[in-house]
């Protein structure tokens, strides 16, 4: 299964052969703009497929998003697809919180990611260590990022040295 985020869709394996599917762009427009109004932060729209395809919405809000809230923006845009019959075929609709521990990794991520803790795995060491602990400060999947640590110090990482970034729960 190849998953890629946002506007890339995903690919879909039929009888040996790859067939592409992409969440189209007015469907996007639509879940962002109905995020919007509902006061939710739309983190990120991914998909996936093996012989269905998955669309994935994951959405926040102030304070934590509930299953109600999630399960109700499900109806919402499923039944606004099936009117519109805009993506065609098997699709199913997944709309969750973004988790304790997501892996960041498109811009909107780090974006809804900004002041919260974070943990950096890095290829090579940075200071004593490969993993860096703190409140992401600034960056994206592009550029480099910034951590400021428990003790208060800001750490630089270089983007290519960058291996894996994820919220960090704190009990």
């Amino acid at each position: 299964m190849v998953r890629l985020f946002f506007y890339e869709g995903s690919r879909l394996r039929i009888r040996g052969v790859m067939a592409e599917r992409r969440i189209p762009e007015e469907l996007v427009e639509y879940i962002t703009g109905e995020a919007k109004n509902a006061g939710y932060v739309l983190v990120n729209v991914s998909s996936r497929g093996s012989r269905s395809f998955v669309i994935e919405v994951a959405l926040d809000k102030e304070g934590g998003i509930t299953l109600d809230e999630c399960s109700a923006f499900n109806r919402k845009i499923k039944s606004w697809i099936e009117e519109k019959d805009i993506v065609g075929g098997n699709v199913a609709l997944d709309v969750c919180s973004p988790g304790l521990d997501r892996e960041i990794k498109s811009d909107r991520e780090f974006l809804w990611a900004m002041g919260k803790n974070v943990q950096v795995r890095t290829h090579e060491r940075v200071g004593d260590n490969n993993v860096v602990t703190g409140k992401l400060l600034e960056g994206s999947s592009e550029k480099d990022i910034s951590v400021e640590t428990g003790e208060g110090d800001t750490v630089l990482i270089q983007r290519e040295n960058i291996a894996k970034i994820r919220l960090c729960v704190t009990i």
